[in-house]
């Protein structure tokens, strides 16, 4: 067996694996279906950095202050 032979049925059995603890972690029935959940969470869970749905101001906690807000409102 070739390195690249290798590495492709261990990257099949891994993504096998991954197929199952979701599969596993979306019935939430028994502890070990929690466990996958969790398991599922902490792997998929992104960098602050690399979240590109992330808006500096809320993050910072800029909010608008009643001048601004109100023109926005008004559309001016």
């Amino acid at each position: 067996m070739s390195a690249i032979d290798h590495r492709t049925t261990m990257r099949e059995r891994s993504a096998r694996l991954q197929v199952l603890i979701a599969g596993k972690s979306s019935r939430k029935k028994s502890l070990s279906d929690k466990i996958c959940r969790l398991l599922v969470n902490r792997m998929s869970k992104r960098a602050p950095e690399e979240d590109f749905m992330r808006d500096p101001l809320i993050d910072n906690d800029q909010g608008f202050d009643a001048e601004e807000l109100e023109r926005f409102q008004r559309g001016g």
